[in-house]
């Protein structure tokens, strides 16, 4: 039993501890642990009464108890992230309340379908979660290509439904359809997301899932038909064929084309819409075709590949240049080569690029160079000019050496007409030769407008392989010439007939005046010119009288220099004996001098007439002789009249 002083010494002690008035031993604390002085004791014998008084306790006991209010904190936040960590795990396991995981979308439909005919897509939503979707909204996404089957000419790119409610455990069955175009073999994309939130949350969440269909068929074919080599600068067609697959009409279907560097666009056989890269084919229907052809020449250097990129669709209801719905893309790869066997074409020894500027009645002599690039022998060459054009007369060629089919409106070169041509050599050249005269051939009811003439040039052979089989070389040239229009200026004078009165003797008499009309006449034929304008100069002599008819046509005399000038601006096409005929007059005098008694005086110096041809862009122009006091038109006039006497 432990001492009795140790009984009492407890007991005083509890006292303290329980006491209202004793002093709080936590008011005195050491920062640090201080070891005791003395070494630890190896015997069980009882501590003196210092080692475990109250006093020595106070000072010596480093207290580090924690309050109330800490522990309640700490013990709140530990249980708030339990909870929040068993949410989670019962949220996305789908344990207790709700997971995305839980939630099952199935799209059902054809995994393969035709471009261009309406299919309808069976989505099915299952709730497999013990609690219910509030507010469910179904979006689906259509890939590009996509049409409403209501209306297919407008692009559908997005479907929403608003489902709603969805309870747990339960099903919503939902449809969609489309029509989707596309090249054949292209995999498509629909997408479907569901967005959703749950009861005692403000959140929204969604589920995705997609389903993939490939277009088996295209709606419409496109065939693309040229050649696979091409010679620099030479000018050729692409023919664009469209046939329908589809058992809907297409509608407003644009056709947009892609030119590859060096191309040149010349024509095409359907108008083209604004940078002649694009055509509108219209409305197409079922089972339907279409063409167009594209006229152009490609440029290059020798065995480059250039490639041609046609798309069709319909057209975008936002901006009709360009195409809203693609149905199908082709591409067409050519290569550029120098030519086996090269033409060249002059024409009255012009050999350059550009139209060549004729005139009617004026014999055009052709010569066609021809030369074989290979480096082997060429059999049997022949040459073929093509001659067409509104001023082409079958009875105005000339044709040679060659033949002239005039059935077919060709002369021919070949070995029978050409020896030569039988086996030409590598490297050789040679020339044939023909003449043409163009002729206005237009008649009162059915006249010539802007004439001309074409020559299409083509020359074949035939190359021995390696083989020795026989391979068939073409090449071709265009060559065409425009027709200058034929203005002319006429002028006369009247002295009793035309817009003025005129006065004084005839004959006329020196010293005394006598005034004459001038009357100036312009004609034109085939072409519509414009800048058309009449000078010529008065005799210092001759007397402008400022009388000029009619007043809407624009004549003026410059006193200084004497010179009269009509500005006739433009003039329409064959004026001779028509309303378009432009004619003005002006009225001058004459005051005879003695020295000019005998003589026929001049009243107007040579008159000029310059102008601009619209069709051809040449500088045309038409002169009149000098007019003197003859006036032979006039039907007063008698022999006699014009010589000055006393």
């Amino acid at each position: 039993m432990p001492p009795q002083d140790d009984k009492s010494y407890i007991d005083e002690l509890k006292k303290t501890l329980y006491s209202r008035t004793a002093p709080d031993v936590r008011t005195k604390r050491k920062l640090r642990f201080t070891a005791p002085s003395s070494g630890v004791k190896t015997d069980w014998e009882h501590p003196s009464e210092e080692d475990v008084r109250p006093k020595q306790l106070n000072t010596e006991y480093e207290d580090h108890s924690m309050s109330f209010f800490t522990k309640l904190v700490i013990i709140s936040a530990v249980f708030c992230v339990i909870a929040v960590g068993i949410g989670a795990y019962l949220f996305f396991n789908g344990s207790n309340l709700i997971s995305a995981n839980n939630i099952s979308i199935v799209i059902s439909g054809p995994v393969s379908i035709p471009g261009g005919v309406p299919e309808t897509f069976d989505i099915t939503i299952q709730n497999k979660n013990n609690v219910a979707l509030q507010l469910a909204d179904m979006s689906v996404s259509f890939p590009t290509g996509a049409t409403d089957p209501t209306n297919p000419g407008t692009p559908l790119t997005n479907s929403r439904k608003m489902i709603g409610d969805i309870p747990a455990g339960g099903t919503s069955h939902q449809s969609v359809s489309a029509i989707i175009f596309g090249e054949e073999n292209l995999q498509k994309e629909i997408g479907v997301t569901l967005t959703y939130s749950v009861k005692g949350t403000t959140a929204v969440f969604t589920k995705t899932q997609s389903y993939d269909v490939l277009i088996n068929s295209s709606p419409i074919n496109v065939t693309v038909s040229s050649f696979k080599e091409i010679s620099s600068g030479q000018e050729f067609d692409i023919k664009v064929d469209l046939k329908s697959n589809s058992q809907q009409v297409l509608r407003n279907v644009l056709l947009k084309a892609d030119y590859p560097f060096g191309y040149s666009f010349l024509s095409s056989s359907l108008p083209a819409l604004s940078g002649n890269a694009s055509w509108k084919i219209g409305d197409i229907p079922a089972g339907g075709d279409r063409a167009v052809t594209i006229h152009g020449k490609l440029t290059g250097e020798n065995s480059d590949l250039r490639a041609f990129h046609f798309t069709v669709g319909a057209i975008d209801p936002k901006d009709s240049k360009n195409i809203g719905t693609e149905y199908m893309a082709v591409e067409q790869d050519m290569t550029i080569q120098k030519p086996f066997i090269s033409l060249d074409i002059a024409i009255d020894n012009d050999t350059a690029s550009a139209n060549h500027i004729g005139q009617f009645d004026s014999p055009e002599h052709v010569e066609i160079d021809w030369s074989n690039n290979l480096s082997v022998p060429i059999s049997n060459l022949t040459i073929t000019a093509k001659l067409t054009g509104s001023a082409y007369n079958k009875s105005d060629v000339e044709a040679g050496q060659g033949v002239f089919d005039s059935l077919n409106n060709q002369i021919v070169w070949n070995q029978q007409t050409n020896g030569e041509f039988g086996s030409v050599a590598a490297g050789d050249s040679g020339n044939v030769i023909f003449t043409i005269t163009p002729k206005d051939l237009g008649v009162p009811n059915k006249q010539i407008v802007n004439p001309n003439l074409t020559f299409d040039v083509s020359v074949m052979g035939n190359r021995a392989q390696e083989s020795n089989v026989t391979g068939v070389l073409s090449s071709a040239v265009t060559k065409n010439v425009r027709i200058s229009s034929n203005v002319s200026l006429s002028g006369r004078v009247t002295r009793t007939v035309g817009p003025f009165v005129n006065t004084g003797p005839i004959p006329p008499k020196s010293e005394q005046a006598t005034t004459y009309t001038i009357i100036w006449d312009v004609d034109n034929t085939a072409n519509a010119v414009g800048n058309a304008e009449v000078t010529a100069a008065l005799p210092a002599y001759v007397k402008w009288l400022k009388a000029t008819s009619p007043a809407a046509e624009d004549v003026s005399y410059d006193g200084n220099s004497g010179i009269v000038t009509w500005n006739i601006g433009n003039v329409g096409t064959y004026t001779l004996s028509s309303s378009r005929r432009r004619e003005a007059a002006f009225q001058v005098s004459i005051t005879p001098s003695v020295t000019q008694v005998g003589q026929t005086p001049v009243l107007v110096n040579k008159s000029t007439l310059t102008a601009t041809d619209n069709f051809t862009g040449t500088q045309l122009q038409s002169q009149q002789d000098n007019l003197t006091t003859r006036f032979s038109t006039d039907p007063a006039y008698q022999d006699g009249n014009e010589i000055v006497v006393h």
